[in-house]
């Protein structure tokens, strides 16, 4: 993807990548058990030093992903139906966060520009694009909709967890696209297709 977007860009801009990051904060166990899910973003090409430090304003609370109901409230019959559910708020919210700053969003030469103002006073043509998302283990299960303790990005048995793939016998990526198209399909056999790629549905 970054090097798609670098073949749009012309001489003298500049690419910024952005940097995204969340944690469910636990507030309060009083008044019903208060936790909120910010969302930060920061740039990269910054040093640790000046990212860690609170003065810089380096990384900045952009949203405030919305908490779904709590489980234990659901009859046992339906918990699998609150848990899809639950799943397909969180990937909505943060579709709606993410998707301007995707490739697809801004494919051309023209799109997606924004004049930066330097710390020396000039600005700079640059265009942002979406480089990486850090989050602990649950989140990225739950942000992908896979079960846990699977690989994030192959399409990896859990049984083969742990051992070195040579890259000619590597699984396949995840394709999200394709997991769109089973949602839609909405079938016995696309459920079953899910199991056998460790993912739940949307």
């Amino acid at each position: 993807m970054l090097i798609e977007v670098k073949a749009t860009l012309r001489q003298g801009d500049r690419l910024v990548s952005l940097k995204f990051m969340s944690n469910g904060t636990h507030l309060s166990n009083f008044a019903g058990n208060k936790k909120e899910w910010p969302v930060y973003m920061t740039i990269g090409h910054q040093s640790l030093k000046i990212r860690l430090m609170p003065s810089t304003h380096t990384v900045v609370m952009v949203a405030l992903l919305l908490i779904p109901i709590m489980n234990h409230k659901i009859p046992p019959k339906g918990l699998d139906e609150q848990r899809q559910r639950n799943r397909g708020v969180l990937n909505k919210a943060l579709w709606r966060v993410l998707q301007p700053r995707t490739i697809e969003q801004n494919p051309d030469a023209e799109s997606g520009y924004f004049n930066i103002l330097r710390a020396d006073g000039n600005c700079s043509h640059c265009k942002l694009i979406l480089a990486a998302w850090m989050a602990d283990s649950p989140e990225y299960s739950n942000r992908h909709h896979l079960e846990r303790h699977v690989c994030f990005s192959f399409e990896c048995p859990k049984n083969a967890l742990g051992d070195y793939v040579p890259p000619h016998e590597q699984h396949p990526w995840r394709d999200h696209k394709l997991y769109r198209t089973l949602t839609d399909a909405n079938t016995e056999a696309a459920d079953a297709e899910f199991s056998s790629r460790h993912v739940h549905r949307e």
